[in-house]
């Protein structure tokens, strides 16, 4: 079997943040990992939103909390049994990111 390559923009980094989310408004909790000034993975197994849906997520910084919008690229649901083996959630990129976002997302 042949392994996928993925060109990516930026290299990701390997981090954990909590982040809040939602379709309006950003009512529910989870941490993002695999983060990158251009987008993040939402860790999570519900709600999972179809690809193209536009969420709005803030990340709480040490000079205050930002509200950016994204789009979802990439969603998984994964069945419990396979929770060890699969990462539930939603590879999302952001649409614009304020200046200082970008800055605290590079610094980590």
């Amino acid at each position: 079997m042949k392994s996928r390559k993925f060109k990516r923009a930026e290299e990701r980094k390997f981090k954990r943040i909590p982040v809040r989310f939602g379709l309006e408004t950003p009512e529910f909790s989870t941490l993002a990992i695999q983060i990158s000034t251009r987008g993040l993975f939402l860790l999570t197994n519900s709600p999972i939103y179809a690809p193209g849906n536009k969420l709005v997520i803030e990340i709480s910084t040490s000079q205050g909390s930002y509200t950016i919008s994204a789009i979802v690229r990439h969603a998984q649901k994964v069945p419990p049994l396979l929770l060890h083996h699969e990462r539930p959630g939603m590879g999302v990129e952001f649409v614009a990111i304020p200046e200082e976002v970008r800055e605290y997302l590079a610094s980590l």
